[in-house]
């Protein structure tokens, strides 16, 4: 009897025998289920990490506006010598630049900031006491860089050139200390930055835009043409409009102060008229392309040549004026209320027909044909227009 109770206690039953099994056997599918789950989590992780990078990721193209990094670094350059080159407070004039993390020379822009001018005594006295910033390129204001256009091209070295001579980039003048013209060609004489280069898009703002289109059409030769060669005109194209003659004799007053340099390529009776984009760009050569982005109510323009109830006439007159030269230029003109686009955050949301900016700038910039793309709002209403305010300083600027 004792040994029968022994061997019934030390014997498990099938049921017992079973259970035990069947507790064995989920524990195995669990921990395959875990581990499927541990390996396989990390992984979805990681492809949708990838395929995030790929689709936001900014191309070499103007389609995007992520910001730089915090380590980037923008390198002051002295043009220490070469005594010509002076800003208007007579200081030593200077540019900045940033290479590309890629350590390629092979991709450039190049940047001429704008911000009007001045052409007497009295009028460059008042910019001295109340724009202190546009007479020196001591002050680099590293928002502006960091927001706008730059932001798409962080695989491209960058020169930024402050705007510190008043003078639309074209003078060279002790007297005044009007020196636009000596600061714009020492900076391609300073060092031999495009030896190895396959692409430089000059980019100009306001009177950066003037100072391009006077001075690229000689210096664009000296390139070698095995370099594709771009130029963006930013809210630079001007027209002389004939119902109106106070820009025009600002103009004119200040080409003498500031001792004007023009090319010798342009022979007009008119001097003023060699800085006019429909008769400046008949001197750039035939393989440069070159891309206007202009407002059909620009509001620089229109207070300039005091414009205000023929602002309707003046529009159609500058539709006509780019029409002209369509055939050597590509055009983004909306009819937005504003001057300037680029040096925006909102840059690239500006759209005519449902076009953005960023779009038709990323197509132009990867065209290797020259048929020039043409977005042109001829009637007025196809525009769409941001809030026209610069976001970082919370204020208008036009």
């Amino acid at each position: 009897m004792t040994s029968s109770i022994s061997s019934s206690l030390s014997m498990p039953s099938p049921e017992l025998i079973r259970t035990s099994k069947s507790h064995k056997y989920y524990s195995v599918e669990i921990g395959i289920v875990i581990l499927f789950l541990c390996l396989t989590i990390p992984c979805l992780i990681i492809i949708s990490l990838i395929y995030r990078q790929q689709t936001f990721s900014p191309p070499s193209s103007a389609s995007t506006t992520t910001e730089f990094s915090s380590d980037t670094n923008f390198h002051r350059i002295s043009l220490i010598n070469y005594s010509q080159a002076r800003c208007m407070d007579n200081s030593v004039a200077s540019y900045y630049i940033h290479i590309a993390n890629n350590n390629e020379h092979s991709r450039w822009l190049i940047y001429f900031d704008g911000g009007w001018f001045c052409y007497s005594n009295e009028s460059c006295e008042f910019r001295r006491q109340y724009s202190p910033n546009f007479i020196t390129s001591n002050n680099f204001n590293k928002e502006i860089i960091f927001k706008g256009i730059f932001s798409s091209f962080q695989q491209f070295n960058i020169i930024y050139v402050p705007y510190c001579s008043s003078d639309l980039w074209s003078g060279s003048s002790n007297t005044t200390h009007s020196h636009g013209h000596d600061i714009f060609h020492a900076i391609f004489h300073q060092h031999n930055y495009f030896s190895n280069a396959k692409q430089i898009v000059f980019v100009g703002f306001s009177a950066g835009g003037i100072g391009l289109l006077l001075n690229l059409p000689d210096l664009l030769r000296k390139f070698s043409p095995k370099i594709d060669l771009r130029v963006i005109i930013d809210s630079g194209w001007f027209i002389d409009y004939s119902n109106n003659s106070h820009g025009v004799s600002k103009i004119n007053q200040g080409m003498n102060y500031w001792n004007t340099q023009i090319s010798k390529s342009c022979q007009l009776t008119s001097r003023h008229k060699c800085l006019l984009g429909s008769e400046a760009i008949k001197l750039f050569p035939s393989n440069i392309k070159i891309f206007i982005i202009q407002s059909l109510l620009d509001l620089t323009q229109l207070q300039f040549d005091k414009i205000h109830i023929n602002s309707y006439d003046f529009s159609l007159k500058l539709i006509d004026n780019l029409r002209q030269s369509s055939n050597r230029i590509s055009i983004f003109a909306p009819s937005c209320p504003l001057h300037g686009f680029l040096f925006r955050s909102i840059w690239s949301k500006f759209k005519i027909k449902q076009r953005t900016l960023s779009s038709v700038l990323n197509l132009w910039l990867k065209r290797n044909k020259s048929f020039p793309i043409h977005l042109i709002d001829h009637h007025f209403y196809s525009s769409y227009c941001p809030l026209n305010y610069d976001d970082s300083l919370n204020q208008e600027i036009f």
